[in-house]
């Protein structure tokens, strides 16, 4: 039997459309972090957003590499969830880079700060599940 990649993925959906405020919490922290360690705030965004765009065209790269050598599905089950939020969450902040700035996320008050990154992850989900997709023909040949 062939391991589900959509049925995983729209479960992670479900439950995906309602934790995008606690991954963009996830990043605050390490824009805080950043910015701990001595980078200016808007910089520390730039900083996440370089690093994410790069895990988001990365990962899928990596999974499907590991995808074509492994055969076991419990262990794809784990990887799938750990790809699903990784993804998730890169998906989210570098989308965030095209509706923000991070002047804007640093220095003005104008009560919407960081809810474009609810937005970008919502938006992550139907790109999940086309990975899902892509991972399902892959793994049938």
């Amino acid at each position: 039997m062939k391991y589900n990649f959509l049925k995983s993925t729209l479960i992670f959906c479900a439950v995906g459309f309602f934790i995008p405020g606690f991954t963009a919490m996830l990043l605050l922290g390490m824009q805080m972090l950043f910015t701990k360690i001595g980078i200016e705030c808007s910089n520390s965004w730039k900083l996440i957003w370089y690093i994410t765009w790069i895990g988001m065209l990365l990962l899928p790269l990596l999974f499907i590499k590991d995808l074509k050598s492994n055969k076991n599905q419990q262990s794809l089950k784990t990887k799938l969830i750990f790809f699903n939020l990784l993804e998730y969450i890169f998906i989210q902040a570098s989308l965030a880079s095209f509706f923000t700035s991070g002047k804007t996320l640093c220095y003005v008050s104008d009560g919407q700060n960081g809810l474009e990154l609810v937005f970008t992850a919502w938006l992550a989900l139907p790109i999940l599940l086309i990975f899902s997709y892509i991972f399902k023909i892959l793994s049938d040949n």
